[in-house]
């Protein structure tokens, strides 16, 4: 419950606060405006409409371009040069506004053309008891079927150009793509050109199945047996396996040397195991 007064009451203040600040604003900013009789006024609106006549021959018979470099009169005469266009030929000029305060002062001249319209705005500021003139505007007024069209014209032209910029990126995204994907092709063709091809896995011979020989023992192979079954016996105690094998098959040798001719059947010894039987 406290929490709630206490943020109705700061909330209360700020708006308050704000509320004097505006108000403070407002007297302060507003500059107080001097009183001028008719005859101030119709001074004031004699010497603008004077200037604009002289601005308008100066711009038909090509004596304006020496006023191009200064800073105030060359925009003046620059923009009464782009109006021209939309006023025609100037029939009269007569005063429409003129205020003045201590620091600044605009005065206000209606043209009439015979297309358009136009005021021709003087601002001047107050130096030394006297109004200098610091920008001459014109602005021509059209209808109101006028500024739709011109409105719609901009519009149109705004989306125009920002829908062909897009299309243009799209366009340019597109080309690009393209191209990095054909340099990506390329690339991947000169790889697989240039890199050598593995070398192919060793491929193992496949085992031959164990055949179990049916046939009959050759003569002799009895002997060999008994030799090599009683060398093992003899040899397991002491390591000596190999070297008595090796005599062994040489003693079967020489046993069987007087057989000139091997027969198909004849086994030969390829790997020597230890049999598990006993």
């Amino acid at each position: 419950m406290k929490n709630r007064i206490i943020t109705t009451l700061l909330v209360i203040v700020c708006v308050l606060s704000l509320a004097a600040c505006g108000g403070a604003s407002e007297t302060v900013t507003v500059p107080a405006e001097l009183e001028l009789t008719d005859e101030q006024r119709q001074q004031w609106y004699d010497s603008a409409s004077q200037f604009v006549l002289a601005m308008n021959e100066a711009v038909k018979t090509g004596q304006a371009e020496a006023q191009m470099d200064d800073p105030v009169y060359g925009p003046a005469f620059s923009g009464w040069e782009n109006a021209l266009r939309d006023i025609g030929e100037v029939q009269d000029i007569e005063g429409k506004s003129c205020t003045f305060t201590k620091k600044d002062g605009t005065v206000t001249v209606r043209v009439k053309g015979s297309r358009h319209d136009a005021d021709v705005v003087f601002t001047m500021e107050s130096a030394d008891q006297a109004y200098v003139v610091t920008a001459i505007t014109t602005n021509v007024e059209y209808s109101m079927d006028e500024k739709v069209q011109q409105a719609g014209m901009n519009t149109v032209l705004g989306m125009g150009t920002t829908f062909a910029i897009l299309i243009l990126l799209a366009l340019v995204i597109t080309v690009f793509g393209a191209a990095m994907n054909r340099a990506a092709g390329r690339t991947k063709k000169a790889a697989g050109v240039s890199a050598p091809k593995p070398a192919a896995a060793p491929v193992k011979a496949a085992e031959a199945p164990a055949v179990e020989n049916t046939a009959e023992p050759a003569p002799g192979e009895d002997e060999l047996i008994a030799v090599i079954s009683a060398a093992v016996a003899a040899a397991e105690s002491d390591g000596t396996l190999t070297a008595v094998m090796a005599a062994a098959v040489a003693a079967y040798e020489e046993d069987t040397a007087s057989v000139k001719t091997h027969r198909a059947d004849e086994y030969v010894a390829r790997t020597i195991r230890k049999s598990r039987k006993k």
